[in-house]
């Protein structure tokens, strides 16, 4: 199987299993959580159009980094808010940390790298494993959180770290999702990136 295809191997395996993992904790919520969920599942506040071309930028992202001959890709995360990109996950080496930000720059669209990928060589199955169930708990407590659209945010867990990436609708719901995350005592390392939605949009 060729690098690309174990990539996205890879992450319909890590989606499935943060699905199921969602399903098993709430699969006997009561009515009232399925309500709060579906009030949550709003429309984002980047708007239609820029949620599109950020899900495009991110696909034009994949295909460029795939082409980089990197022994570990499948343990890089991409998120994007109206053109900025953080990356996040593991790297063999520097060389090959340095390449991957060179590369996702060098990508139509991309106005800006936050770069937090982890110099890690022999990432543990377990640890990602843990990582991603870590994840999928962060994620279903904001879903449920009153003053929060999930639909604003991406999320991702890196060895325990948290990072919190996207466009918030006003300052007091900037302002809720920092202090909601950085009062759970077990997140030791809280990264947000978030910015706020310009009145005229």
């Amino acid at each position: 199987m060729s690098v690309e295809g174990r990539f996205w191997l890879e992450k319909k395996i890590k989606f499935f299993i943060l699905f199921f993992v969602f399903v098993i904790l709430h699969s006997c919520s009561p009515v009232s959580s399925i309500v709060s969920m579906t009030a949550n599942a709003g429309v984002s506040s980047k708007g239609f159009s820029a949620s599109v071309d950020d899900t495009f930028l991110k696909t034009k992202i994949f295909t460029k980094i795939s082409t980089q001959s990197l022994s570990n890709l499948t343990d890089i995360s991409v998120s994007v808010s109206l053109g900025e990109v953080l990356l996040t996950g593991y790297a063999s080496d520097q060389i090959s940390r340095l390449k991957l930000v060179e590369n996702v720059m060098q990508t139509e669209g991309v106005k800006k790298v936050y770069n937090e990928v982890q110099i890690n060589p022999s990432v543990s199955f377990a640890d990602k494993t843990e990582d991603a169930l870590f994840e999928s708990r962060l994620m279903t407590r904001m879903l449920f959180k009153s003053g929060i659209n999930s639909n604003n945010f991406n999320l991702d867990v890196v060895s325990k770290n948290v990072y919190i990436m996207g466009l918030a609708e006003d300052l007091e719901e900037k302002t809720t999702v920092e202090r909601f995350f950085s009062e759970m005592d077990d997140i030791p390392n809280l990264i947000t990136i978030i910015n706020l939605k310009k009145k005229d949009e």
